[in-house]
């Protein structure tokens, strides 16, 4: 039986979605959230936080120590619409469904989960933790110490997204080459490289790499600036700019801080907004270091779960004689539109993914920048 009974909207649709969640490696790591009323309030939406507890010591007396259920929310801007255009001939139109999974949905899906990745592993940007690689398994307890002194979670998914060359550093392990041993059975995706140290390792073609953006990597603070602060004016600098992403430390503050915004270094002197606020505050003529001192760096990341979101959303449907279906699962939604060229007379399928990523909390994931 020919696919014209059964290739619809719907179907494409449920193919598409298959080869998406198949395709993706950050984007099944991180928290996600589905939002079908997108549409109904504007460019941004509003997701929970997973919720924070404090433990505290009993004395013998809970009073006034009860803490509401406060539920949390974070806005994120649904600013990224993805699109895979597809022209389909008549012929591919009259393939079976597992055919035209394998020519036509398959390929969209994986094409759709690069982007949705890339996005994902961007976000190193806003964390300021940071380990530099020295190409022992000592890098992965490091981070994990890191995650560890900032009170990351035990509970929930922790994981390791490393570069093709970072993996095959990590492979040349003996630590890795008896992963075995420690608790992989089986790869659940193809980027499965085991789980060792209470992190499951994946390697992803889409780590980012950061440029500090100046080859002067020392300057001087120029205006003292007390703890609490959000930003520090740097002197002493070259030319170019602090890009954003920077880790930035002072000599007489105990803190490790990342640059949120490009900074345009003008005559030696550069305004600097930071994440997170100073801890101890900084005197004037302090030392300011900024990281890492090599030109460009892998950055690959070790966190858990909670600390990077995503949210999909459905597109509204399309207006005129265009066929369209959305489809959700598992909080990832993706949008299938028919449609016909007449100029050329093929058929146009085009698979859409409506999202926004924003990081919840930065202190639950480490950079480990790799040069190699």
């Amino acid at each position: 039986m020919t696919s014209n009974t059964f290739i619809t909207p719907d179907v494409v649709a449920k193919q598409g979605l298959a080869s998406l969640r198949n395709h993706l490696v950050m984007g099944n790591l991180v928290h996600k959230a589905y939002s079908p009323e997108f549409r109904k309030v504007g460019d941004t939406v509003s997701i929970r936080k997973p919720a924070e507890f404090t433990a505290i010591e009993f004395d013998g007396d809970l009073t006034g120590e009860y803490k509401a259920i406060t539920e949390t929310s974070t806005t994120i801007k649904m600013d990224k619409t993805f699109v895979v255009p597809v022209e389909v001939t008549a012929h591919e139109m009259t393939l079976d469904v597992n055919d035209f999974y394998t020519q036509v949905a398959e390929p969209a899906g994986a094409a759709l989960a690069q982007y949705i990745d890339s996005e994902l592993t961007r976000l190193y940007r806003n964390i300021p933790y940071q380990v530099t690689s020295g190409g022992t398994i000592t890098d992965v307890i490091s981070c994990r110490k890191e995650l560890n002194d900032n009170k990351a979670p035990f509970t929930g998914k922790r994981s390791a997204v490393l570069s093709p060359t970072t993996t095959a550093m990590m492979l040349a392990l003996d630590t890795f080459a008896e992963v075995d041993k420690v608790g992989r059975t089986q790869a659940l995706y193809d980027a499965s490289l085991g789980r060792l140290y209470g992190f499951d390792f994946y390697e992803t073609q889409n780590i980012q790499t950061h440029a500090v953006g100046t080859v002067d990597l020392a300057g001087a603070v120029n205006t003292t600036a007390a703890a609490g602060a959000t930003s520090v004016v740097v002197k002493s600098l070259g030319t170019g700019t602090v890009n954003e992403g920077t880790k930035v430390t002072f000599a007489d503050d105990g803190g490790v801080y990342v640059v949120t915004e490009d900074a345009t270094i003008t005559s030696n002197v550069a305004t600097l907004k930071i994440y997170p606020t100073l801890e101890d505050g900084t005197s004037a003529d302090q030392v300011v270091t900024l990281a890492p001192a090599l030109t460009t760096s892998s950055e690959n990341l070790f966190f858990h779960e909670n600390a990077f979101a995503m949210v999909t959303a459905p597109l509204a449907p399309p207006m005129g004689g265009a066929k369209g279906a959305s489809m959700n699962f598992d909080n990832l939604s993706i949008n299938v539109t028919y449609d016909y060229d007449s100029a050329t007379m093929k058929n146009i399928i085009q698979f859409s993914v409506l999202c926004g990523f924003k990081t919840l909390y930065p202190e639950y994931a480490c950079r480990l920048y790799d040069a190699s």
